[in-house]
């Protein structure tokens, strides 16, 4: 075929060695991309963020009941044995009992099958213990002031190439009760008052 190849030699003393590899393939220039399959363990692979503004008053039907308390936040794995890393921050959560056990943990829907529990990512439950992502007791707070919040981050394992969609959910050991997330129990329209919002990022990381 007609054209030029030009190597340049580098103004340096000593031997430079350029080895071509016996084998069919593709060289890297400038405008290549490498394969996320090519990457090496540890790697980021891709990051998906999201935020919710969204002002939650969750009615809690009972002591072992979860309800969801965020937006889904959704990335797609490219490779099953990849994980994923999950950066959060939830400013504001309130428990309206008095006197109240709150839990928040972390459920997985992968491709449309339903939300669970990712009991994996939870504390031990133990008799009427509750395995939970995180915690607070409430003791007599202030309905406008007293507030818990949670961040952090954990790492999946959904062994999958399917869509995965997480939301969090929240929970009261005391029973029945009102849990608010992003916003104070009474919202009350005072500069005392805040109202805040969710922050999620996800990345998925080779395996």
């Amino acid at each position: 075929t007609s054209g030029d190849v030009t190597i340049t030699v580098p103004a340096e003393a000593g031997t430079n060695t350029i080895t071509i590899p016996a084998t069919t393939g593709t060289m890297l220039d400038t405008n290549s991309v490498i394969a996320s399959s090519k990457l090496p363990t540890g790697s980021v692979i891709q990051t998906v963020s999201a935020s919710d503004a969204t002002l939650y008053a969750l009615s809690i039907s009972n002591a072992t009941s979860d309800h969801a308390g965020s937006i889904a936040y959704s990335i797609t794995p490219s490779s099953s044995s990849n994980k994923i890393k999950i950066d959060f921050f939830i400013p504001q959560v309130r428990i309206a009992a008095d006197v109240g056990g709150l839990r928040m943990r972390l459920y997985r829907d992968i491709g449309g099958a339903g939300y669970a529990h990712v009991t994996g990512l939870s504390g031990t439950g133990s008799s009427n213990r509750q395995a939970s992502l995180a915690g607070n007791y409430d003791n007599q707070g202030d309905g406008n002031r007293s507030s818990a919040w949670f961040g952090g981050t954990i790492v999946d394992s959904p062994n999958t190439t399917s869509a995965c969609n997480y939301k969090f959910y929240f929970g009261a050991g005391d029973g029945a009760t009102t849990v608010y997330v992003n916003r104070t129990e009474n919202d009350a329209d005072q500069t005392y008052t805040s109202r805040t919002r969710t922050h999620v990022s996800l990345m998925e990381i080779a395996g």
